[in-house]
């Protein structure tokens, strides 16, 4: 339930009868927004990084209407966010 205009989910959980989901530590659902526009993008970051040292490549994230910074872009970032915290959290050792 949205408790403020500026809330978005990240997770959309399984209604009644709907076939496509996932199953996830919050439940079965499905990515609640663009997931893959964050993916395209870590891609296409990932061979960025790979092929620097080659080339003096720019990278313009992604462009839009100021009517979809919120809740499109917004939503884009949060979940490019945690993905980023998620992957360097796991690969992080503590000492």
């Amino acid at each position: 339930t949205k408790r403020d205009p500026r809330d978005f989910c990240l997770w959309k959980l399984q209604k009644p009868g709907e076939a496509l989901f996932w199953e996830s530590p919050w439940g079965n659902g499905r990515p609640g927004w663009h997931i893959e526009c964050s993916a395209m993008i870590q891609a296409i970051q990932n061979q960025i990084n790979q092929q620097q040292e080659q080339h003096s490549w720019k990278f313009q994230v992604h462009a839009g209407g100021v009517d979809l910074q919120f809740p499109h872009h917004t939503n884009e970032i949060a979940q490019a966010e945690a993905y980023r915290y998620a992957t360097t959290k796991a690969t992080t050792t503590t000492t």
